[in-house]
């Protein structure tokens, strides 16, 4: 495989840039490539393309990995990066060495120099949250290189407790892996050995709140009752959705981007976009109001006025 001499990882799917990785570094020698990674908020670019510019110690080549390029984001930096000098360095790169620009979840500033210059001289990598499709078929291709398959409906209900997380999916199929009983993953296996993503669920209650579907908010508070015994947990979560829609709807209002929003929550782009969609379902004093009667519920349940399971029950009827 023929490398880059520089190459730049947009997107926002730490796990499949992470193997993109792996897979370029596949096609060096370790013997004779020296590896090194460095921390944007620690060190300068400059350092950086010192480095770069160095011939290798004792080996053929070298191959260095920066993380945290937040000049890219044209935002300020306790560290003083001098982006002409790595434009410098893209115009005329050291053929001994390959440069990776890891920017990955960095909202890039696309009208900067620098990152037009990358455009012209680097090569880039994109990587996306993939779709449902793409995320079955990359969950079998992982079982695969464990030894291991997984049925559909197995692999339907792995994708409904983890709700597409690449990068706990990635931590479930290695520990599936290494405890199942055969060589094929049931439903039983995921049953058992999973654990479910139970703030999902809370987001999914929320969406049966906005259809006012009361048989759809009776079941889905069920099924998390079973398995979170603790009613005041659940109940925190839903404080926390409904706070959280309503900070999303006053972002909104105040002209914030989806961006903005996944920056502020420190989620994926893509969750930024359906905690948009969800909070649009609601007027803001509605939200409020609902912020403020769980609140009440809070202070009545820990003062002894009303029992815990009974007023949850009830403020999930009544809204």
């Amino acid at each position: 495989m023929y490398l880059e001499e520089v190459y730049l990882f947009t997107g926002n799917e730490q796990v499949i840039k992470k193997n993109k990785i792996e897979r370029i570094l596949e096609n060096v020698d370790p013997k004779e490539t020296d590896i090194i990674k460095y921390d944007l908020e620690t060190i300068s670019i400059q350092e950086v393309i010192t480095d770069c510019m160095t011939i290798p110690f004792l080996k053929q080549s070298k191959v260095i990995i920066v993380k945290n390029p937040l000049f890219l984001a044209s935002v300020k930096t306790s560290i003083k990066h001098d982006v002409k000098l790595l434009i410098k360095y893209l115009q005329n790169p050291n053929t001994t060495t390959v440069l990776m620009i890891d920017a990955v979840g960095i909202n890039i500033d696309k009208n900067s120099e620098v990152y037009k210059n990358l455009q012209k001289y680097a090569y880039i990598i994109d990587v996306k949250e993939l779709d449902i499709i793409e995320c079955k078929a990359w969950v079998k291709r992982s079982f695969a290189v464990e030894g291991v398959s997984i049925g559909d409906e197995a692999l339907n209900l792995l994708i409904e407790y983890l709700n597409g997380d690449l990068l706990r999916m990635e931590q479930e199929i290695k520990k599936l892996s290494a405890l199942r009983c055969n060589d094929r993953i049931t439903e039983q296996d995921i049953k058992n050995l999973v654990a479910r993503n139970y703030e999902d669920d809370i987001y999914t209650l929320i969406k049966a709140i906005t259809q006012k579907d009361r048989v759809m908010i009776a079941q889905i508070y069920q099924r998390i009752s079973e398995s979170v015994t603790d009613v005041m947990s659940i109940m925190g979560l839903i404080s926390k959705a409904f706070t959280d829609l309503y900070t999303t709807l006053k972002f909104l209002q105040a002209g914030y981007s989806q961006n903005d929003i996944a920056n502020v929550f420190g989620i994926k782009p893509g969750r930024a976009y359906y905690l948009m969609k969800d909070a649009k379902q609601f007027k803001l004093e509605t939200l409020e109001s609902y912020v403020n009667e769980i609140a009440e519920l809070d202070y009545k349940i820990k003062n002894g006025l009303i029992d815990k399971n009974l007023g949850l029950e009830m403020f999930l009827l009544s809204i």
